[in-house]
């Protein structure tokens, strides 16, 4: 998501970006189970089973030695950034869940959907041309450029009555549909905050992040379920596993869609300044909208996103590199504008 992220496993387009795991109702199933005695082996009430038992075991060892060589099978290195992470999940995966999920938005927002013939449509198709064709232009993974190519991108603008109720959002599912709260075009204020937001949100799927967050899912839970079995307290066991794992991970994947995203702005010729102006907006939006909020440390360690000041500044350490990229890109040049006329969209909403 944009701004306020979807969770892993429930529908992608939910603004909880990374979900927490209630490792509760799967443990108790193995671990709340009473200890059974046996008189024909005369066993106490009491096991002598232990932790060192497990590890010596032979099954245990072949088990792990498997789950290692997994792990490793499937590092994958990101792309622009290079980040080498856990990636299992496949193409049609990710598709079947974005298919998902884009049927429950369109349950619950199908009545706000403004008609196609809106302006704003139009912008927004332009936009993503130029960058799509500039992802696939720059990607070094064929596959990829391949899988972009065959996605069936659509765009969605959800009109919205109350910002309070509905804050300024976007994101684009796996399968290609994009979906763009209304509420965001006065802080876009320009074609270019609109790149800013679009360019970060096409980022998530350059770096595969939804599969990605998919694959740490089983690594999750089976941690959650060894410290239940450990300590009896779940909610203590998904805050720690929460503020340890999941929330650093989601915020490392949204800095990198930033960059990413930046990157590909300066490539398709986009004034790459309006990023920190769209990101000085966005501050100031949530100012008014929670005047009361303090950002804090506990706040940044439950936090799905970069703190937003952070993330001005980390734009403007770029920027010096991001000028280097859009002026090795020819955006002066007037046949360069031939390359972002190719066209990845059917028939509009």
């Amino acid at each position: 998501m944009f701004r306020f992220t979807r969770a892993p496993l429930r529908p992608l387009w939910q603004n909880a970006s990374r979900a927490r795991f209630n490792s509760e109702i799967h443990s108790r199933q193995y671990f709340n189970r009473s200890y059974a005695t046996y008189k024909g082996f005369r066993n106490s009430s009491r096991s002598n089973f232990t932790v060192h038992d497990i590890i010596r075991n032979r099954n245990f060892q072949y088990f792990m030695g498997g789950c290692v060589a997994f792990y490793l099978y499937n590092l994958n290195e990101a792309p622009f950034t290079h980040r080498y992470r856990f990636l299992w999940v496949p193409y049609w995966m990710e598709r079947k869940i974005g298919d998902y999920s884009y049927s429950q938005i369109i349950a619950q927002f199908g009545g706000q959907l403004l008609p196609s013939s809106d302006p704003q449509y139009h912008k927004i198709r332009s936009i993503m041309n130029r960058l799509l064709a500039s992802a696939i232009d720059n990607t070094a993974d064929p596959k990829q450029a391949a899988h972009l190519k065959s996605l069936d991108w659509s765009i969605s603008i959800i009109q919205v009555q109350d910002p309070r109720k509905e804050p300024p959002n976007a994101f684009i599912l796996p399968n290609g549909k994009i979906f763009i709260f209304s509420s965001i075009f006065p802080i876009c204020k320009n074609e270019d905050g609109l790149a800013t937001v679009l360019a970060h949100e096409l980022s998530h799927q350059l770096a595969n992040h939804s599969s990605e967050q998919l694959s740490k899912q089983p690594i999750y839970i089976a941690l959650s379920t060894i410290l239940y079995a450990a300590t009896g307290i779940s909610w203590f066991n998904d805050l720690l596993i929460a503020g340890l794992l999941q929330m650093p991970s989601s915020r490392e994947m949204e800095s990198e869609a930033d960059r990413i995203g930046c990157e590909l702005m300066a490539r398709s010729c986009f004034n790459i300044h309006e990023a920190v102006h769209f990101w000085d907006r966005m501050e100031n939006w949530e100012k008014q909208a929670a005047p009361m909020a303090r950002g804090g440390m506990l706040q940044e360690f439950l936090s799905t996103h970069p703190n937003t000041h952070k993330r001005v500044h980390d734009i403007q350490s770029w920027m010096p590199e991001l000028e280097q990229i859009r002026e090795a890109s020819n955006c002066y040049q007037w046949g360069r504008f031939d390359d972002f006329q190719r066209n990845f969209f059917g028939k509009a909403r």
